[in-house]
């Protein structure tokens, strides 16, 4: 009777509402129902947005999703536990699903953040007067702000203007992605500006010389994500170093970079909290722009499936 009772395991758990462990995704930022409910938040649920990005790729796969369960982990809210909730996927199904999960984290490790600023040391501007003891080349990493920021087409008159007066202001609005560039530690960052408005491509930087002087030196900067390259070609995005005029008359950080992602329209704003009174429809919409634009960004930002870091199979 043993070979009889055992043939119909499968059934009586699916009967029985068991969940077969398939699959563990870990995540680069929490994933948890309400990001701003805070340790205390106990429930297990996945936030929307990230089950509605996973069930879609899943179908994309021609897999159901409702052969599919998605739960939080207890412990660490950046995990979510993939769990089939029945035992219908065939063998060829598993290995679609497995691929799907492999092509993102593929994706992720052949993306990059680092910039190759080649620097133009024969022409360097020393002060006190002296010589550039700076490399001939520098390595260093752009790390994105995880909310957008607003860049509003008005001028600095204007926008004080309503401040004083607590008046809205109007005009076009134009989503920035903050990005901040590390250099290597041995090297302090003292400013750095665009040569030219249309090229984000050279630049001069300024940087402090292990000597103690200030060395001013033209730059060339290559990115290494083939993607962010492409988008730059295209004039999709622009990319402004925080001194830029684009960028002013707003103090900025000086390791700031302002990624411009596209516009969203003539936008009315009150101008003494800017980010305050639509701070979430705004950044809706950037949200918006920065999905249709995709990766490298959609790595770096939002919550989508693109943010998933690592998958441990049962």
């Amino acid at each position: 009777m043993k070979p009889r009772y055992l043939s119909l395991l499968p059934l009586l758990l699916a009967l029985t509402g068991c969940k077969e462990d398939f699959a563990t995704l870990h995540f680069q930022d929490s994933v948890r129902s309400d990001p701003k409910a805070g340790p205390q938040y106990s429930d297990q649920l996945v936030h929307e947005a990230y089950k509605q990005s996973i069930y879609t790729a899943i179908a994309a796969q021609g897999l159901d999703p409702d052969a599919i369960a998605l739960e939080r982990d207890k412990e660490d809210d950046k995990v979510i536990h993939l769990r089939l909730v029945d035992y219908s996927l065939s063998p060829e199904q598993r290995g679609s699903l497995k691929a799907l999960f492999e092509q993102v984290t593929a994706a992720r490790q052949a993306s990059s953040m680092n910039l190759h600023l080649e620097l133009d040391n024969a022409h360097a501007k020393v002060t006190p007067s002296g010589t550039s003891d700076l490399p001939d080349s520098i390595d260093a990493t752009l790390e994105f702000d995880p909310e957008f920021g607003m860049l509003l087409d008005r001028s600095y008159d204007d926008s004080m203007r309503a401040i004083v007066n607590e008046s809205e202001i109007e005009g076009p609005v134009s989503c920035k992605i903050t990005a901040h560039l590390a250099m290597p530690a041995r090297l302090k960052l003292i400013a750095y500006e665009a040569l030219e408005q249309d090229n984000s491509e050279r630049g001069l930087i300024s940087l402090l010389t292990r000597s103690g002087n200030i060395a001013k030196v033209a730059l060339k900067v290559h990115f290494a994500d083939p993607d962010l390259n492409r988008h730059l070609q295209q004039k999709t995005i622009q990319a402004w170093p925080s001194s830029s005029q684009i960028t002013h008359p707003a103090p900025v950080p000086l390791d700031e970079f302002a990624i411009v992602i596209g516009s969203i329209g003539v936008q009315t704003l009150t101008a003494a909290l800017p980010f305050d009174t639509r701070k979430d429809e705004l950044q809706a919409l950037c949200e918006q722009k920065m999905q249709t634009l995709g990766r490298p960004f959609t790595f770096q930002m939002g919550r989508t499936l693109d943010r998933l870091t690592s998958v441990d199979y049962r």
